[in-house]
């Protein structure tokens, strides 16, 4: 079905091939490899510096995808076997996968309100914990302040899952920044894509070792060949990403401030045609959200069907975020040792009512007064979330 809000948001037919200089070099000279040869500094090195520097961390990696970069972020921090880890309930299953996949718990942190985490189970853990992973939604940061201190009194890291979030900011500050590691994925649909792709950035000790076990272990000597029986090297895999994906990267990372201008435009104006009788679920800092998507609660899960189908025999997607928080699925039913407590019952009660409408920079005028009209005619399905 053709929409005329596409969830791609970089859409590599619509760019122009002149901007994109980073991608043009690595195809003129072939290298596809990560470790080039030659005067062209990698393109994978060129993300690394960038996005450490956008996080504020002293070093960054880049890795095949997001869910990777969860995993390897774990197991650089030290997360092991029946380590428990307290993680966003309304995520994507990923994310708990990431801790399980390690032979950690993952323990769900409830909502307090629509996007903002409930703090209690850190504020006097009845067990403990070794770390907290709170996910960014939809362009739409997540307030981290509160979580920080209170991972700073138990002294546990904080993970940011910013694969969804990237470029968006709460009051509390840029997503990410506040993490002891961050994480995020330049999957198809996120703010930028490479179709996959992933980077983790943190202190300069952590992202070593992810780079490491990366990298199939190896320690890297000058002439960037690698050294097993270096001291330092471990039993790794190769998770690496290739070339010619950082290079799309790279070229997206530098007119991201740009993008982002332009989608906030674009939500701002589709803001503006619905009205005020239209309730749109805000986050803590609504100028500082990436604006990719603009979100709605519905009344109830039959609502969402009916929002959701409405729209797209008026050729405009949208979609329930994830219909259920993690621990619901039958897969950490089965591998989950016990029910998990407090269950998160806000988090379930929300997820299968949370609705996302894709707004990328790509939205002509006409798009958006198309969208706006369909939202409208369906507003009756939504309400307003306190």
């Amino acid at each position: 079905m053709t929409v005329i809000n596409p969830h791609q948001f970089f859409d590599l037919s619509q760019e122009d091939p002149q901007s994109l200089t980073h991608f043009r070099a690595t195809l003129a000279d072939g290298q596809l490899f990560r470790y080039v040869e030659g005067d062209r500094e990698s393109a994978n090195t060129l993300i690394e510096r960038h996005f450490a520097g956008y996080f504020r961390k002293e070093a960054a990696t880049a890795v095949s995808n997001g869910t990777v970069g969860l995993r390897l972020a774990l197991r650089a921090l030290g997360i092991g076997p029946g380590d428990r880890v307290l993680v966003s309930a309304y995520s994507f299953i990923a994310c708990a996968m990431a801790v399980s996949a390690v032979g950690a718990v993952p323990v769900p942190l409830d909502m307090d309100t629509a996007l903002t985490p409930d703090t209690t189970a850190l504020e006097s853990p009845d067990q403990p914990v070794a770390a907290v992973m709170i996910v960014h939604v939809q362009g739409h940061a997540v307030q981290a302040g509160r979580v920080r201190q209170l991972c700073d009194r138990l002294g546990v890291p904080l993970i940011e899952d910013v694969c969804q979030g990237l470029g968006a900011a709460s009051t509390d500050g840029r997503a990410g920044e506040l993490a002891d590691v961050a994480v995020t994925s330049f999957q198809q649909s996120k703010q930028i894509s490479s179709g996959e792709g992933g980077l983790v950035a943190g202190s300069a000790e952590v992202v070593e070792r992810v780079y490491r076990m990366a990298d199939l272990g190896a320690v890297r000597n000058e002439r960037g060949l690698p050294d097993w029986d270096d001291e330092r090297a471990l039993v790794g895999d190769n998770l690496r990403m290739t070339e010619l994906q950082a290079s799309l990267v790279m070229d997206q990372a530098l007119t991201l401030h740009q993008t982002l201008a332009r989608q906030r435009s674009r939500r701002a104006r589709l803001r503006e045609q619905l009205g005020a009788d239209t309730p749109v679920l805000g986050s803590s800092d609504p100028e500082g959200d990436a604006a990719s998507h603009t979100l709605f609660v519905a009344r109830s899960t039959a609502d969402a069907a009916e929002f959701c189908t409405g729209l797209a025999a008026r050729g405009v997607l949208a979609r329930v975020v994830w219909k259920k928080t993690y621990p619901e699925y039958g897969l950490f039913r089965r591998v989950l040792p016990s029910a998990p407590h407090p269950w998160p019952k806000k988090a379930e009660a929300l997820a299968p009512r949370i609705l996302s409408v894709p707004t990328s920079k790509y939205l002509t005028d006409t798009a958006v007064s198309q969208v706006a009209e369909a939202v409208v005619a369906l507003r009756q399905h939504l309400v307003q979330e306190r």
